[in-house]
């Protein structure tokens, strides 16, 4: 197992061998690619000040199976959570204004 804690710097780089992240509560948007590629994290747990997840922010995480959204988040960007093959279920605060296109695609187990 290895812990994440997501700080938000600019620039900051997410160890690919990361299993699970906690994201800092200072931490209002989720930066596009920040966990790109990271094939082994299997949960992450936000804390309630994430507004935006941008594009391709978590694109390949084919382990991700957890996720806590933010009870504030508005914005989900394009593919997002694309080819998060593992992910099965995801619960959407009433919060959600905007879904972009294929944030979801090629999430195969989701239900």
């Amino acid at each position: 197992m290895r812990l994440y804690i997501l700080k938000g710097l600019n620039n900051e780089d997410v160890p690919g061998d990361v299993t699970h992240v906690i994201v800092d509560s200072s931490v209002t948007v989720i930066k596009k690619r920040a966990f790109e590629w990271c094939e082994h994290l299997v949960s992450i747990i936000m804390g309630n000040h994430v507004m935006i997840i941008e594009d391709e922010a978590f694109d390949s995480c084919h382990a991700l199976r957890f996720i806590r959204l933010s009870r504030t988040l508005e914005c989900i960007g394009e593919f997002a959570f694309y080819r998060c093959d593992s992910l099965e279920v995801l619960f959407l605060p009433s919060t959600v204004k905007s879904i972009e296109e294929s944030a979801f695609y090629r999430c195969r187990s989701l239900k």
